[in-house]
């Protein structure tokens, strides 16, 4: 019997769906004026190397410099509790930098809320939305789960005993693994979700047999779906995407996708929050961007201003409700 607690969850996370971006592609480009080229841009990526976020920083990075935007791109990586601790840290020494800017999205957003961080995106300016993908469930080639139907059929008879490892805790990855508990009518609570920092991480934790189910960005996936050394099982969208079969298509009412984008420091001047807000939009039409949204199977998902700046209010309003309602924990 569904409990209105089944119902409020039912609606934030509906909420949730059409909060979050669809894949837009865009393919008219834009008339941003020029602008002078920032001498020097600090590209802090709040996760390890090699994961999406670092992949989105670095690409964004180039597309700064060799599209005349930034004289100077260097980056610093600092990883841990869903980009938290880099975010505390960008606020700490980067706080007045008119030359820094934070890569982040929706799994900083849960993690603050799964965290109960102290520095929250309040501290930082929202300078804009880039992309926005889906997640995959991917399984290792020598698992006995061989399709999304029998591992349901798992998940209902003992939750507990399906390890599932993605990004960071109170993530994107997370808050899927949660609503399929749900969806399956298992009881979130007993979710075991191994968090790391990396796409490499999860799979090395995978194939290590410490978790039988990962979840991230196909772009981290497709390798190993490649070389069928991973199992593809199903993908967040609301049709199939990648040649995988999504998950309401399964029969599991459930789809999520994730975003990523960019912040710049709280404590400037409009006129240099400004600058930096339209060197990135500038980045954003450039062919070598609009290459690298096509090399990592990325949507762009532009939004900028006022109108990011509302999406991401409304963001974190509801990850906080999710991640009470469905009890996002580590195990």
């Amino acid at each position: 019997m569904l409990t209105r607690r089944h119902a409020v969850l039912g609606t934030a996370a509906c909420a949730l769906h059409a909060a979050l971006p669809r894949a837009v592609a865009q393919t008219t480009p834009r008339t941003t004026p020029p602008v002078a080229p920032l001498p020097r841009v600090k590209l802090y990526i709040p996760a390890n190397p090699g994961g999406g976020w670092d992949q989105t920083g670095r690409s964004l990075g180039r597309a700064l410099e060799v599209g005349g935007m930034a004289q100077q791109v260097d980056y610093e990586n600092k990883g841990g509790k869903g980009g938290t601790l880099g975010l505390a840290d960008f606020v700490a020494r980067y706080g007045e930098d008119p030359g820094a800017l934070l890569i982040g999205g929706m799994v900083m957003v849960g993690a603050i809320a799964v965290n109960r961080s102290e520095v929250t995106l309040k501290a930082v300016t929202p300078i804009a939305r880039l992309t926005s993908d889906y997640m995959v469930l991917v399984v290792p080639a020598s698992s006995p789960l061989r399709d999304m139907k029998a591992l349901a059929a798992e998940m209902r008879r003992d939750l507990g005993s399906v390890g599932f490892v993605g990004g960071s805790a109170g993530g994107v990855d997370h808050m899927l693994a949660g609503m399929i508990a749900r969806t399956l009518r298992t009881d979130p609570a007993a979710l075991r979700y191994h968090p790391t920092s990396s796409g490499k991480d999860a799979l090395a934790l995978l194939h290590s047999g410490k978790a039988a189910v990962a979840i991230s960005g196909y772009s981290e996936f497709k390798a190993g779906i490649d070389d069928r050394s991973l199992i593809p099982l199903a993908v967040s969208s609301r049709r199939g995407l990648f040649g995988i079969a999504s998950l309401r298509e399964q029969g599991i009412d459930t789809e999520l996708s994730n975003w990523r984008g960019v912040f710049a420091p709280g404590r400037l001047s409009s006129e240099q929050k400004d600058k930096l807000r339209q060197a990135v939009v500038r980045a954003s039409e450039t062919p070598l961007w609009r290459q690298a949204l096509t090399d990592n199977n990325w949507h762009g998902s532009l939004l900028h201003g006022k109108d990011f700046a509302d999406f991401l209010e409304i963001e974190q309003g509801i990850a906080n409700a999710v991640t009470l309602m469905l009890k996002l924990k580590t195990g």
